[in-house]
């Protein structure tokens, strides 16, 4: 059986490099300014290690539900953070939306945050 790793995620958006922005300014990564195969804006970066492209979108776009648990397709993505109260405290300095606070689940702390283009993203602290 080959090995399988996780090399990649991809996302779109309305606004490549905004959006990069965004992870830039919550997370302190660097971002590099790319185009897509269209010749569009694209934000490429690194986060924990993960590739994360985000490529700018045009034209006629699919609406998401307005429940984001009530779509197929990515649900979310998370990160692991060593210490959730320095992250939730930094985050809402930078004015970052909790769509769920800090709380304990399963024997860890677990949070949600909305990246742009409505992206939830999971912070696990265990």
């Amino acid at each position: 059986m080959p090995t399988y790793s996780m090399q990649h995620i991809h996302l779109f958006s309305k606004d490549a490099i905004a959006a990069g922005k965004f992870y830039a300014n919550a997370f302190g990564v660097e971002t590099r300014e790319a185009k897509t195969w269209q010749g569009l804006p694209r934000c490429d970066m690194k986060l924990g290690g993960l590739t994360v492209l985000i490529s700018t979108v045009k034209g006629d776009l699919q609406e998401t539900a307005s429940d984001r648990n009530a779509q197929l397709g990515i649900n979310h993505f998370g990160f692991r953070v060593d210490d959730m109260d320095q992250a939730y405290t930094d985050l809402t300095a930078k004015g970052v939306e909790f769509t769920s606070k800090p709380h304990a689940y399963r024997g860890s702390k677990v949070a949600f945050i909305e990246g742009p283009d409505r992206v939830s993203i999971e912070l696990v602290e265990y």
